[in-house]
């Protein structure tokens, strides 16, 4: 039994685990000793144990393991979890990822400040970038930490302690694939495929009020390499890596964070800036809440025919910003529900180009119509090729 091992995810992608096993060969782990265990699914070739075996790790033991039978993407990474049995801590990394050479050290330190928080479910190694459930840029907002809390639970590069590991199973073995998520999931989360494990994860992160400590910058990144969930050929999902460097990382509790973000990607914590209670407030600025639970006031860059009771611009970065520093503009808005508007409320069409402007920044038009043009006749070309 030991504290901390490290765990890699293959099926059929041996170029891929080839190339995350040799980022991790070149991370820095100051003398310590990590197994390595390199858990592969049956896919009918033996292409990727053989990148497994010629592999030389000169930090512990290695061990591939293999299984008779198929499991699939979901049952393949719980039963990596659940490694959790025989090592306290897991860091766990699927095979298109590429990981830091401070890897380690921040994963130490982090293990050792959340050890005995049980409202952190999990701590990522990757940093989002991009809201993946709208296309829209995310960014947090800046405090004097080196992370910040999402209730997103993260699968691209995480570390799983034993204890958290053990509440989640337990919390799926009650609820398995229930397929209402209720209005703390977003809708594109419970519409993700059933062969994902990942979209529990973030339900129960949700449902109980748990979060994952994301870096605020990577310690893994993503090369979305075509499998299961991918068709490949993307790079919107690279982040860029921290640099090697010894550093004492400073994390933040969660009462101590600024940047403290729901399943959503929506910020926790804005009703005292609006003078609020938090129960009667719905924070939706990416749109994609919609009011579900029902909140007398609703903060968002939609149109709606309600009471705006106080509007914002769009120009300071994240969006938040924009409220808390109390930008004038009429792009976010704070509607009253209860209060139908006195006159009808237009300007969702320029809401929406407000938005693209504020995302792609100075991408011109021009540049803009040539990109769009292209596209459509290579994807008119894909489905004509296709057909003969």
């Amino acid at each position: 039994m030991s504290d901390l091992a490290l765990v890699v995810i293959g099926y059929d992608r041996p170029n891929a685990l080839s190339r995350l096993l040799g980022s991790l060969a070149r991370v820095a782990f100051d003398g310590a000793r990590v197994p390595l265990i390199i858990s592969i699914d049956r896919s009918g070739s033996d292409a990727v144990q053989r990148v497994a075996d010629a592999f030389s790790w000169e930090h512990g033991e290695k061990i591939v393991r293999t299984f008779p039978e198929r499991l699939g993407l979901k049952q393949h990474v719980l039963a990596c979890g659940d490694l959790t049995r025989d090592h306290e801590h897991l860091i766990v990394l699927e095979d298109d990822l590429y990981v830091s050479r401070n890897l380690h050290r921040f994963a130490r330190q982090a293990i050792a400040f959340y050890r005995n928080d049980a409202r952190v479910a999990g701590i990522a190694l990757y940093s989002h970038l991009w809201h993946v459930g709208c296309h829209r840029p995310f960014l947090p907002l800046d405090d004097p930490f080196d992370a910040y809390f999402m209730q997103y639970a993260c699968s691209w590069g995480q570390i799983w302690s034993r204890e958290r590991w053990a509440e989640f199973r337990e919390w799926y073995g009650r609820r398995g694939d229930d397929p209402d998520p209720g209005p703390r999931v977003p809708r594109y989360v419970a519409r993700w495929s059933d062969r994902s494990w990942l979209k529990h994860h973030i339900r129960f992160c949700a449902e109980t009020g748990r979060y994952f400590a994301y870096p605020r910058v990577a310690l893994a990144t993503n090369f979305s390499d075509a499998g299961q969930h991918s068709g490949g050929g993307e790079n919107g999902y690279q982040v860029p890596l921290q640099e090697p460097y010894e550093k004492a990382y400073r994390f933040p509790s969660l009462e101590e964070s600024s940047a403290v973000y729901d399943a959503f990607f929506e910020p926790v914590g804005m009703a005292d800036a609006l003078k609020l209670k938090p129960e009667e407030l719905c924070i939706d600025l990416y749109g994609l809440k919609g009011n579900l639970e029902g909140r007398r006031y609703w903060l968002t860059q939609e149109a709606a025919e309600h009471e705006i009771v106080r509007s914002f611009g769009l120009a300071m970065r994240p969006h938040e910003a924009n409220v808390l520093h109390e930008v004038p503009g009429a792009e976010i808005r704070l509607y009253d529900t209860a209060r139908r508007a006195a006159f009808p409320i237009a300007g969702a069409g320029d809401l929406r180009d407000a938005r693209v402007k504020y995302d792609v920044r100075n991408l011109s038009y021009r540049l803009l119509l040539r990109y769009s043009v292209r596209l459509a006749a290579k994807r008119a070309w894909a489905k004509l090729t296709r057909r003969k």
